[in-house]
């Protein structure tokens, strides 16, 4: 329900040519981060609420891969994208100050999309997404984040995990990174022994 109402919300704020405010919404996010964690990355980013239906969709076609392909792990796609990222927010930021609009989240939605179709949303969220670049330098010194107990290091929350936040070895509780962790709970819902929790 919340996703569903910030995406409306977003929508609503594109169709009165209202970027700024949402671009401010996100830069508030990025503080709040900082103590609480990606709660914006969880409930109200517009890109990951249609990610779901569209990865549903993937999967169901047999379109999407397992895996992260090797070369988005060497992290330079990563920093290219954002080097991309920044040159267009400069842009739109510039337009803005000329009274015209530069529409840069409706040019990152799609990107994220089709990422997320053709190759799987863990690469999105955890590789490529330029927002995410930006909540990752403030959300790894939140000392709040999903956390766990009673773990039976079965790796469902690992496999599952969006983000690919979590590290799990054998014998050992699972690790979450509040730096990759965008706060979905996904995790939380399908442990088999509920052992993850927010703290």
């Amino acid at each position: 329900f919340i996703q569903v109402l910030f995406l409306g919300i977003f929508l609503l704020v594109m169709v009165f040519n209202k970027a700024q405010l949402w671009m401010g919404f996100i830069f508030l996010s990025i503080i709040i981060a900082t103590f609480f964690g990606r709660f914006y990355c969880g409930f109200a980013c517009p890109i990951n609420t249609l990610m779901q239906p569209v990865a549903w969709l993937a999967k169901k076609m047999g379109m999407q891969k397992k895996q992260v392909p090797e070369f988005l792990k060497s992290q330079k796609p990563r920093w290219i994208a954002f080097g991309l990222f920044l040159i267009g927010l400069g842009y739109t930021i510039y337009t803005i100050t000329q009274g015209r609009k530069f529409p840069l989240p409706l040019i990152i939605i799609p990107l994220g999309l089709l990422t997320t179709f053709f190759i799987n949303e863990k690469s999105w969220h955890r590789y490529l997404c330029p927002w995410g670049v930006l909540f990752s330098l403030t959300s790894k010194f939140s000392k709040r984040g999903i956390k766990s107990k009673d773990c039976i290091s079965c790796n469902i929350c690992k496999t599952n995990c969006p983000g690919d936040a979590i590290v799990v070895e054998k014998g050992k509780i699972a690790i979450v990174d509040t730096t990759h962790c965008l706060l979905c709970f996904d995790c939380k819902i399908i442990c088999p022994t509920k052992a993850m929790f927010y703290k």
